[in-house]
């Protein structure tokens, strides 16, 4: 769930974000994987990606997405390079944009910027997320929502592609494309 801070005078919220930032980095060594507590929520400070720990992250997120399909007798999926750079590139276009939606900020849809990432199959749905939660806790989420429910566990999925970008305030835009 996203953070409301109440409205701060820009030196003031110059200064508190200069102490929370000083204050995750505390406890945080960026060379080690994000610890997640049974929940799967972070237990130290700010959740950060980095390059040393995306490629965990991303396992995670395909664990926890394939277990959550095998529970419901469902056939795993596998990691697609093609739809992980289209969902990269949403993320970081969310970002941008600063709304998560299914929209890319040239007007493109899902099924485009999978083409455009050289993606030869049918997209069958995309999630997208804007939180400060970790990938576990976003598929969870989506998990709860009956129209998102659907589209993780359509029987046609084969491939996916999970993209993420992390803003400079932390704030983490998750995108989950799922194709045949």
């Amino acid at each position: 769930m996203p953070l409301i801070l109440p409205r701060i005078p820009s030196g003031a919220a110059l200064g508190l974000l200069s102490m929370l930032s000083l204050a995750a980095c505390a406890n945080f060594s960026p060379a080690s994987p994000p610890r997640l507590d049974e929940g799967g929520a972070a237990v130290e400070g700010l959740y950060q990606v980095t390059a040393e720990n995306i490629t965990q992250i991303r396992a995670r997120a395909l664990d926890t997405l394939n277990n959550t399909r095998q529970d419901s007798g469902l056939s795993a999926v596998i990691s697609d390079p093609y739809l992980e750079q289209a969902a990269n590139g949403h993320s970081r276009s969310m970002s941008d944009q600063g709304r998560a939606w299914n929209f890319g900020a040239d007007g493109s849809s899902p099924p485009e910027r999978a083409r455009r990432a050289g993606f030869q199959g049918t997209v069958l749905g995309e999630l997208v997320s804007e939180t400060y939660e970790t990938e576990v806790q976003a598929i969870a989420t989506w998990m709860g929502n009956d129209l998102a429910r659907k589209t993780l566990l359509d029987p046609a999925a084969r491939r996916i592609g999970f993209g993420l970008w992390q803003d400079i305030s932390g704030k983490l835009w998750w995108t989950l494309v799922v194709a045949d």
